[in-house]
């Protein structure tokens, strides 16, 4: 009953997101959603901001009245724009024609991080959940245990059942073909490609081109003189080892003639 009740109701009074921010996974998502709620055309969901209706199987069978439930009403939104930011639907291949189908053209936004560092950086992340008194129980089902060039041999060499180890360090970095995969579906136009490196070093410049985007106003300048002093989610700084940086310049090889191909599909190098 309860159910029903929310499928006739919230599609009457519950705003679907206006925009999404897909990915990629540590590249600055979180950051980036603090950022916007600040801004004063926007407002943020209802729950924590990666909703992830759209790849998690017990989200998506809720169905269509679940998602709704999880933004601010028609009322309490006003003229604001809401969004989703969940960086997992960037990565899996069956996302964006969900999406096209429950949100029409909708705007996206997609920050990329050199796959190299994205790959360490998340490695870092799953390894540091265990053995860690302090993390939740949630974050300890899904740590790695295993060393970084542990994980990355097992990936290169396709070692790695999916159910046990369903990190893809490797995957997740070839964005040219994610990115492709997004335009069998949705004009180019649709998605507004940034970089890390450009969150991390023009912050003021990426949220008004962001704005634009979205075709509001830009940031007013007291609140972006305010932005600029925070970081969210910063990872905690581990030293690299000499084994590290030798699995990293692998990795680095390996890339290569992914991102040449994503400069040529985007027009843009990231010297990476």
């Amino acid at each position: 009953m309860k159910k029903l009740i929310k499928d006739l109701i919230y599609p009457l009074v519950k705003s679907p997101p206006d925009f999404l921010i897909i990915g990629a996974q540590k590249a600055g998502t979180t950051s980036l959603y603090n950022y916007l709620v600040q801004h004063p055309q926007i407002i943020g969901n209802k729950t924590w901001k990666e909703v992830r209706y759209f790849d998690v199987p017990e989200n998506y069978s809720q169905g269509w009245s679940w998602y709704l439930g999880c933004f601010p009403s028609k009322i309490e939104k006003g003229n604001r724009l809401t969004f989703d930011v969940s960086p997992s639907y960037l990565y899996f291949p069956e996302i964006p024609q969900r999406i096209k189908e429950a949100l029409g053209t909708i705007k996206m936004i997609v920050i990329l991080r050199n796959p190299v560092d994205r790959a360490y950086s998340a490695w870092k992340m799953y390894h540091s959940f265990a053995n860690n008194p302090e993390v939740a129980e949630n974050n300890k089902k899904i740590a790695d245990e295993r060393t970084f060039t542990q994980a990355i041999h097992q990936e290169l060499n396709n070692e790695c059942a999916p159910d046990i180890y369903p990190y893809d360090y490797i995957n997740r970095g070839k964005y040219v073909e994610q990115l492709n995969n997004y335009y069998q579906y949705f004009d180019k136009n649709n998605l507004l490609i940034l970089s890390f490196e450009e969150l991390k070093n023009n912050k003021r410049a990426l949220l008004n081109k962001i704005c634009e985007f979205l075709e509001i106003e830009p940031f007013p300048d007291a609140i972006l003189q305010q932005l600029e002093k925070k970081s969210y989610n910063v990872g905690k700084g581990v030293e690299i080892t000499a084994e590290h940086r030798e699995v990293l310049e692998k990795l680095k090889n390996y890339f290569i003639p992914f991102n040449e191909k994503l400069y040529e599909l985007l027009n843009n190098s990231y010297h990476w």
